[in-house]
Parts: structure tokens; C-alpha cells; sequence
């Protein structure tokens, strides 16, 4: 029998094959493709006949016999849509871009997904996206996210410095149209496309805010964002404050700069501020918990078999502080991450309201013309062995701001999430 590890090789191989025989397909001419058709049927039979004739001379070996049943398997899954290719190359009133087909049927499979973090990306947009991890972006300087009772696009919160952050646009901001496209019934990654564009051009937002009647306008330049993820400093008495709002490339190296800062202060205590962070790089926020646990397991994924693909350690070496981590709704993904790790292993005390609760992980697949998938390929479970996605992580201490209050709109004075924490030391 062949071995789990090699049959996935082969499965894998197979289906590359299939995806660039598709891709020959969505390129060609509909005359062209019926011929290609004929042809790949004849060379299937004569290979049919090739492959039974070296069956009963007892030639074939199991990888043989399995590759090509996988084939014809992936052949036959695939021959809809090369049909439905050569009906509309055929008969459809408008010449057709087949490129335009191509994103289509591409995005049309990983919409079939039903995972809204799965996504396809189009040549500019996966670079925008591979910018934007590698800490800077071409856009209004916005993180949003999806109100989980109304499904509207929302400002999770803006980039400070940015275009939207100097406008005046705040966290919780609904944002109902980009120029002239309403952003009702669109996902996060379409909003962000709408969002993002090449810097100097100008884009229109209609917003709607808590507490004002009419809709707001504002009139942005896109611009070249900066992404600086980590801002520290020294709070009352003492106490040392970091506030993370992603986790980019840069940010572990940042934190640990911060943390020297600040010891050169003699601060006694560490407020780490994740409030309205969603996330970004597991990596990252691994390293930023390494450098706070002393030592234990951070965090495990875990794939769609159920079994284990990596598992992340912290060593001895830790901040010697005592901790409190701020957390609310919006604290996401990689920030639920460093959370739960602290949590689980008595590291600090969270302070605030119940993290999003993201506990899936997404890695990124490169296609050959600049393209790409972003694809959800496992869960993710903090120390104590619970998978967090759609559940959140509770706070040791529960503390609500007021109605409509929001960290990043707040005077410190009203902030009593972080009022509790400084009572903390």
C-alpha cells in the first residue's frame, strides 16, 4: 500500500495539473479548446489502453494505478467548468475577457468555501496585501471589521497619522459607501479593495455615527501608511504602558524595543493594550508572548484532520514585570493569541470586555501571475487546549466602557478599563 505522505504528493501533483490544464483552458479560444478537448480524450484512451495492457502484464505499480485514478477523478470534477468555458466563448452576445473569467471562476471557488477569510487577490491587490504585512500601505489608514448582529462594514479603528485618523473618522464608524459603491452585502477583503488604492487619488466615504442624525462625508487622499504597530509610554506612578495595534513584521522587534525604553525609566509595572487590535501575523504575536511567559507552550494548530502542525514555545527568558493586558470586542486573531497565553498561564491579569473571537489561521498561496489565495488551513487552540473561534476569551476582570466609548476617542480621564488597570499596582 502506498503511504498517507505519498498519496498526498500525488493528489497534490494531480490537481496542479488539473488547475493549469484550466488555466490553458480560460486562455484559449472556444475552437481551440474543443480540439484541445478531443485531443486530451484520445491521448486519455490511448493511455487507458496503455495502462490495462501494462496491468495484465503485471507492469504497473500502485503509484501508477492511483495516479491515475485521481486523474480522471480531478477530470472529471473539472469538465463542467471547461463546458460551461466553451458555451460562453461560443454563444454569449459580448466577446468575452477570458482574464475576467479566470478571476471569476477562481473567486467563485473560494467564495463556495463560505469562510469569510478565505480570498482570492488579483495581482495588485495580493501585493497591496503582502505590504500591508510587511508594515505599510497605500490607502485612508483604516482597520475595519464586519458588526457580527448586522453584518454592516465598521471602522475597528483608524492608523494614527493617517488620513482617516486626521479626517476624525473613529472606531465603530459605520461605513455604508466608498465614492459611489455601497459596501452593504460586501466582505471584508472587498471593502478593504474599495479602501485602498494608489496614493494621491482621492476617495469619498458616507459614514454613519452613534449619536448624529445625519450621515457624515468625508473626502480623503489615499497616502503611503506607515503601519508603526507598537507606541509606549510612561503612565502615572510609574507604570509602563504598550499599546500594540497589529501585529506586522516589525512588531516583536518594536515591543522589545519599547521594553528597553521603558526600563531605563524604572517603571514597576506593564499595561499591554491590546484594545481594538485584529491581528495580523501569528509569528509575530508569538514572538511578543515569548518575551512575556518566561517559558510554556504559547500556543498549537491544528489542521481540518485534527492532528497537530506546529506548536510554539516560549523560553526562560521573560519581561519581569507585573502585567495587565487590556482587551475588548474588537481584540482579535493574533492579539487573542498573546491574550490567552497570558491568561492560561497566570502571566498577567486581563482587564476589559470579551476578545472577537478568531481562532483560525490563514496562510498565503502565491499563483504564477502575481496572484493570490489567502485560505484558512487550520484552528488554532491556546495552552490550555480550547479553540477560541467564535467563543472569545473572557477577561479576568470585567469592565465596560460607557455607551458609544471607544479607547481611541477617549480622553484617559473616561477611560475606565484603563483606570482599573492602573489600580492594578
Amino acid at each position: 500500500m502506498l503511504s498517507n505522505r505519498i498519496k498526498n504528493i500525488i493528489k497534490v501533483a494531480v490537481l496542479c495539473t488539473a488547475v493549469s490544464l484550466l488555466s490553458f483552458y480560460l486562455g484559449t479560444k472556444a475552437h481551440d479548446i474543443q480540439q484541445f478537448k478531443e485531443i486530451n480524450n484520445s491521448e486519455a484512451s490511448s493511455q487507458t489502453h496503455q495502462n490495462n495492457q501494462t496491468s495484465q502484464n503485471g507492469q504497473s505499480s500502485q503509484g501508477e494505478e492511483f495516479f491515475s485514478e485521481q486523474n480522471k477523478y480531478i477530470a472529471e470534477e473539472v469538465r463542467p467548468i471547461l463546458d460551461v468555458m466553451e458555451i460562453i466563448q461560443n454563444r454569449f452576445i459580448r466577446e468575452v475577457d477570458t482574464s475576467q473569467l479566470v478571476d471569476g471562476a477562481i473567486k467563485g471557488m473560494v467564495s463556495a468555501l463560505k469562510d469569510r477569510y478565505s480570498t482570492y487577490m488579483k495581482p495588485s491587490e495580493f501585493q497591496e496585501f503582502i505590504n500591508s504585512l510587511n508594515g505599510s500601505l497605500e490607502g485612508v489608514g483604516i482597520t475595519i471589521g464586519i458588526d457580527e448582529n448586522t453584518g454592516e462594514i465598521i471602522v475597528v479603528s483608524p492608523i494614527e497619522g493617517g488620513p482617516a485618523h486626521r479626517a476624525g473618522i473613529l472606531p465603530k464608524d459605520k461605513i455604508i459607501k466608498v465614492d459611489e459603491t455601497a459596501l452593504k452585502g460586501k466582505s471584508i477583503d472587498e471593502a478593504v479593495n474599495l479602501l485602498r488604492g494608489e496614493k494621491g487619488t482621492k476617495v469619498v466615504l458616507q459614514i454613519e455615527r452613534a449619536g448624529v442624525k445625519e450621515r457624515l462625508q468625508f473626502e480623503l487622499v489615499r497616502e503611503t501608511v506607515r503601519l508603526n504597530t507598537v507606541k509606549q509610554e510612561v503612565l502615572d506612578s510609574r507604570i509602563g504602558y504598550i499599546k500594540i495595534t497589529s501585529f506586522d513584521i516589525h512588531t516583536s522587534d518594536e515591543f522589545r524595543k519599547a521594553i528597553d525604553k521603558l526600563d531605563k525609566h524604572n517603571v514597576k509595572g506593564l499595561i499591554l493594550d491590546l484594545r481594538n487590535n485584529p491581528g495580523g501575523s501569528l509569528h509575530e504575536s508569538v514572538k511578543v508572548a515569548d518575551q512575556i511567559l518566561g517559558g510554556g507552550l504559547i500556543v498549537y494548530t491544528v489542521d481540518r484532520n485534527k492532528n497537530k502542525r506546529e506548536e510554539y514555545y516560549s523560553d526562560s527568558q521573560k519581561v519581569s514585570l507585573p502585567l495587565v493586558v487590556l482587551i475588548n470586542e474588537n481584540s482579535a486573531s493574533a492579539a487573542e493569541i498573546v491574550a490567552g497565553a497570558v491568561k492560561d498561564h497566570g502571566a498577567g491579569v486581563l482587564v476589559g470586555t470579551k476578545t472577537f473571537g478568531k481562532g483560525s489561521v490563514q496562510e498565503l498561496e502565491p499563483l504564477e501571475d502575481g496572484s493570490g489565495i489567502k485560505l484558512t488551513v487550520a484552528n488554532y487552540h491556546i495552552p490550555s487546549g480550547r479553540c477560541i473561534d467564535g467563543i472569545g476569551i473572557e477577561p479576568n476582570i470585567t469592565v465596560e466602557l460607557g455607551k458609544n466609548m471607544n479607547p481611541l476617542a477617549l480622553k484617559r480621564q473616561d477611560d475606565t478599563q484603563l483606570k482599573r488597570a492602573l489600580e492594578m499596582f
